[in-house]
C-alpha cells in the first residue's frame, strides 16, 4: 500500500464569472483540463498557468465530455451539441471535428490495445505509408503551404475512442478517427428496455468488453449496469489496425484536396473581380448593347462606337488594363500550381491508398466479416480517376484561357493605345490572322455567359452543380481513347479512369467522397451486431429523474497479470447522500461473467460523526486508493478521504445478470488510509501518475494544488525546517528591535 499523507503546494484564484465544470489531469504529463460553463476548455499546467484556450462552439453548447488520448499528445472534447473535437496538446489547434450521428454526447472514454500488433501487420500486405503532401494556406493566393501542419501524431498501436450519445448509442473510434463499431443498446437489450443516455463507458483494455451505464427512457430514476462483449474487435485487431492507417491516410488526404479546392477558389475569383465589375458597368450604361457584340465589331470593322470608346479609354484605360492582366496572368498561373502541386499530388497518393483498400477487400476471409466490401472499394478507386481526367481537363481549360486572355488582354492594350492617340511598342504592333481568330472565338464563346460578363470557363469547374459549356469530346483524353479504340465503349469494368463530361470538378470530388465514405460506411454496424450483452441490472437512485446527470459516477480499469476488472462507483444521490455503489465486472476469461457489487454506507463509517452527508465528487486515485469528497449537509466543511480499494472490494458480494432492480445490505467502511479537512471543497482532479490532486472550494473560485504519497519523514523534516525559520526570523527580530533601541537612547537628549 503507497503512502497518502498529502501536502498542499500551491493556491490559485480563478477569474472570470464563469464556474468550473470539468477537470481531468494527463496521465503523463503536469497538464490538467479543464472546462467551464461557458463552454470554454483550458489546459494549465501544474503552476494553474494557462498552456492555451479553446473557444465555445456557440451560445448554449456545454462541455458534456474529456478524456485524453492515452499518449497525452490529443485532447478529445465532446460538446452537447454532438461535436467531438480533437485538439493536439502541444499547439492547442483543432486537428479534427466530427459529429457521429447529431446527439449530445454525455460519455467518453480512450483506451490503448494491450496486444503486440507488430508481428503479423507484414501479412496484410501493406506497403510503406507515402509521406504527406504539404496543404494549403486558403487564406493566401500564391499557393503556400502551412508552417505547421495540422495532423495528428501517429500511433504505433490500435487505440479506440468510445462515445457515449444521449439517444443510447455507443460510437468506437479507432484512433480517434476511424468509425469502427456501433453499438445500439435497445438493440443488444432485445427491446425490453428503452435505454437512454450513457452515463459512463468503461472499457476493459484489450477492446474485448465495455462496462456501461446508461438512463432508462421509461420509469423513475432508474440506471442500467451493463457489459458488452465485442469478441470480433479482439478477434480482428490487426485487420483495425490496417483498416485505421488506411482510413487516416485517406481522410488526411481528403482535407489536403478540400484545402486545395478553397485556395482554387480563392484565387479565380480575385483574379477577375476587378475586370468582371468594369464589364458590368459597362452593360449597365445601356440594357440595349452588349459589350461582347461591339468588341466583335470593333475587332472585325476597326470602328468603336462612341460609348465603347469612352469605356475603353476612361474608365478601363490603358494602366488599369494592364494591371488587371497582370494580376490575372499571376492567378492562373497559382491556379496551375494549386492542380499540380497539391490537388494532383494528393489525388495520387489517394488513388494509391484506394488501390491498398481494394487489395484488403480482396482478402475475403479476414476482411467481409467486418463489412468490407471489394465493388464499394473499386467504386470509390474509380472515383478517384474520374477526379483525376476532371483535373487534367480543367488544366487543359486553363491554358487555352491562358493563351485566349494574352491575346485578347493585347488587342485590347493596343486598341486603347490607338484610341488616345499614343504611341504603340514595335512588339505589339502586327498581329496574325491566328490571333484575330483566336480573339473571335473568345467574344463568341468564353466572354460571356446567360448575359453575364464571364471571362473564363475556370469558374464553373468550382461549383457544385453541371458545366454550363462542355468541353468538346476532341480535347477529352478519355474520348480520344475511344475514339482511337471503340470497344473500350463497352466494358462495363473497365479499370480505365472515365470522367463525366457534364459533372464540374467539384461535383466530381462530392462524388468520390460519397464513394470513400459507402466503402467505410458497413463496418461499424457489422462489428456492432456481432456484440453481446451478458449481464444487465437496473439500479434506483434516490434522485429526481431530471438531475441524474449530475450523479456522480467514476469507472476504472484494472489491468493486472492477476488482477483483470473493471470498477465503478455510483453515487447514491444528490442530496444527502447515504453512500455509495460499488460494481466490480470481471475481465479473465475464467471469470468472464463474474460480478460483485455492495453499497458502502457512511452511516457505518467509524472515521465519519453520525449525520447526514453529501457526496460531492467520487474518482478512483488509483488500483489501490478511491478519493472522495464529503461534506455534511449541516455544515461547510469538507473531508477528504481516501479508501483503501482492497478492503472495499473483500466486502462486495457476488450478483447475477437480472432485469429487475438491484438490492444490497449496507456494507461498513473501516478501509480508510487518509482524511484531510476543508473549509469548503465541491470537486476533485486527481492524478496518480503525476502524484498530485487539485481540490475546488465550495464556489469554485479556488483551487488548491496538493502533493500526494508524501514520505512522512520529509514531512517531519519540512515542519522542523519551518519551525528553525521561524526561530531564526523571532531572533533577527528581537535583534532588530534592540538595535533600534539603542539608536533611540543614543540620540535622546
Amino acid at each position: 500500500m503507497v503512502s497518502c499523507m498529502m501536502r498542499q503546494s500551491d493556491e490559485k484564484h480563478i477569474l472570470g464569472t464563469a464556474s468550473t465544470e470539468i477537470l481531468l489531469w494527463s496521465s503523463r504529463r503536469d497538464l490538467i483540463a479543464v472546462s467551464n460553463s461557458s463552454g470554454e476548455v483550458f489546459l494549465r499546467r501544474l503552476s494553474w498557468s494557462k498552456v492555451w484556450k479553446l473557444a465555445k462552439r456557440g451560445d448554449g453548447v456545454k462541455v458534456t465530455a474529456i478524456v485524453w488520448r492515452p499518449d497525452s499528445v490529443v485532447l478529445a472534447v465532446g460538446y452537447s451539441s454532438g461535436h467531438i473535437v480533437l485538439v493536439d496538446v502541444e499547439s492547442g489547434e483543432v486537428v479534427q471535428t466530427f459529429n457521429p450521428c447529431e446527439e449530445p454526447v454525455t460519455a467518453l472514454a480512450w483506451e490503448n490495445s494491450s496486444a503486440s500488433l507488430n508481428e503479423e501487420t507484414d501479412n496484410l500486405l501493406l506497403p510503406e505509408l507515402l509521406p504527406q503532401p504539404s496543404r494549403v494556406n486558403a487564406s493566401k493566393l500564391d499557393g503556400n503551404t502551412l508552417e505547421g501542419d495540422k495532423a495528428l501524431k501517429h500511433e504505433e498501436i490500435l487505440s479506440l475512442l468510445w462515445i457515449g450519445l444521449k439517444n443510447g448509442m455507443v460510437y468506437g473510434y479507432a484512433f480517434g478517427l476511424f468509425p469502427c463499431c456501433l453499438l445500439k443498446l435497445s438493440e443488444l437489450s432485445g427491446g425490453n428496455e428503452a435505454i437512454g443516455a450513457v452515463r459512463s463507458v468503461c472499457p476493459n483494455g484489450d477492446h474485448s468488453q465495455l462496462s456501461l451505464l446508461a438512463d432508462l427512457r421509461d420509469g423513475q430514476s432508474e440506471v442500467l449496469l451493463l457489459t458488452v462483449e465485442t469478441p470480433l474487435i479482439t478477434h480482428c485487431l490487426k485487420e483495425l489496425y490496417s483498416l485505421g492507417v488506411l482510413y487516416r491516410q485517406i481522410n488526411s488526404l481528403m482535407d489536403c484536396l478540400v484545402g486545395a479546392q478553397k485556395a482554387l477558389q480563392e484565387a479565380w475569383e480575385d483574379a477577375l473581380v476587378d475586370l468582371e465589375s468594369k464589364m458590368v458597368r459597362y452593360e449597365s450604361n445601356d440594357g440595349q448593347s452588349s459589350l461582347s457584340v461591339d468588341l466583335m465589331e470593333l475587332l472585325m470593322f476597326g470602328h468603336a462606337g462612341i460609348k465603347l470608346e469612352k469605356f475603353l479609354v476612361t474608365d478601363l484605360t490603358d494602366k488599369g488594363l494592364k494591371r488587371i492582366g497582370q494580376a490575372v496572368e499571376l492567378s492562373y498561373s497559382n491556379m496551375q500550381k494549386l492542380l499540380v502541386k497539391h490537388i494532383v499530388c494528393a489525388n495520387y497518393q489517394l488513388s494509391h491508398y484506394l488501390t491498398q483498400l481494394c487489395g484488403l477487400a480482396k482478402q475475403e476471409d479476414r476482411f467481409s466479416c467486418l463489412g468490407l466490401q471489394i465493388n464499394s472499394c473499386l467504386a470509390a478507386y474509380r472515383a478517384a480517376g474520374s477526379f483525376t481526367a476532371k483535373t487534367a481537363e480543367l488544366q487543359q481549360v486553363i491554358d487555352s484561357s491562358v493563351k485566349y486572355l494574352k491575346t485578347f488582354f493585347r488587342w485590347l492594350y493596343v486598341t486603347i493605345l490607338r484610341l488616345s492617340d499614343e504611341p504603340i511598342p514595335p512588339e505589339l504592333a502586327t498581329s496574325t490572322q491566328q490571333d484575330v481568330r483566336f480573339i473571335a472565338n473568345f467574344l463568341a464563346k468564353d466572354f460571356e455567359t446567360d448575359g453575364q460578363v464571364r471571362l473564363d470557363r475556370i469558374g464553373q469547374y468550382l461549383r457544385n452543380e453541371p458545366l454550363t459549356f462542355i468541353a468538346s469530346s476532341k480535347t477529352r483524353p478519355w474520348d480520344m481513347l475511344i475514339e482511337a479504340c471503340p470497344t473500350l465503349a463497352y466494358q462495363q469494368d473497365t479499370d480505365l479512369f472515365q470522367s463525366r463530361a457534364e459533372c464540374s470538378l467539384a461535383q466530381e470530388f462530392a462524388h468520390l467522397e460519397n464513394q470513400i465514405n459507402a466503402s467505410f460506411e458497413a463496418i461499424p454496424s457489422a462489428i456492432g451486431q456481432t456484440a453481446s450483452l451478458p449481464f444487465v441490472t437496473s439500479l434506483t437512485l434516490d434522485c429526481p429523474r431530471e438531475n441524474l446527470d449530475q450523479i456522480k459516477v467514476t469507472a476504472r480499469s484494472i489491468n493486472l497479470p492477476r488482477d483483470r476488472c473493471t470498477l465503478i462507483g455510483i453515487a447514491g444521490s444528490l442530496s444527502p447522500s447515504k453512500g455509495f455503489y460499488l460494481f466490480e465486472f470481471a475481465s479473465e476469461q475464467e471469470r468472464k461473467n463474474l460480478t460483485k457489487a455492495a453499497f458502502i454506507s457512511f452511516s457505518r463509517c467509524s472515521f465519519l460523526p453520525p449525520g447526514e452527508y453529501r457526496l460531492s465528487d467520487l474518482q478512483f486515485y488509483n488500483n489501490e486508493i478511491m478519493s472522495m469528497l464529503v461534506s455534511a449537509e449541516n455544515s461547510t466543511g469538507s473531508v477528504f478521504l481516501q479508501l483503501s480499494l482492497s478492503l472495499l472490494r473483500a466486502e462486495l458480494a457476488s450478483i447475477v445478470s437480472r432485469r429487475g432492480p438491484f438490492n444490497s445490505s449496507d456494507v461498513s467502511v473501516s478501509s480508510l488510509i487518509n482524511q484531510a479537512n476543508f473549509r469548503s471543497a465541491t470537486a476533485l482532479g486527481l492524478s496518480s501518475s503525476r502524484k498530485v490532486a487539485a481540490i475546488f472550494s465550495a464556489t469554485k473560485r479556488k483551487v488548491r494544488i496538493f502533493d500526494m504519497e508524501v514520505e512522512e519523514e520529509d514531512d517531519i523534516e519540512d515542519e522542523d525546517q519551518d519551525i528553525e525559520d521561524i526561530s531564526d526570523l523571532s531572533h533577527e527580530l528581537s535583534k532588530d528591535q534592540k538595535e533600534i533601541s539603542d539608536v533611540d537612547m543614543a540620540v535622546s537628549p
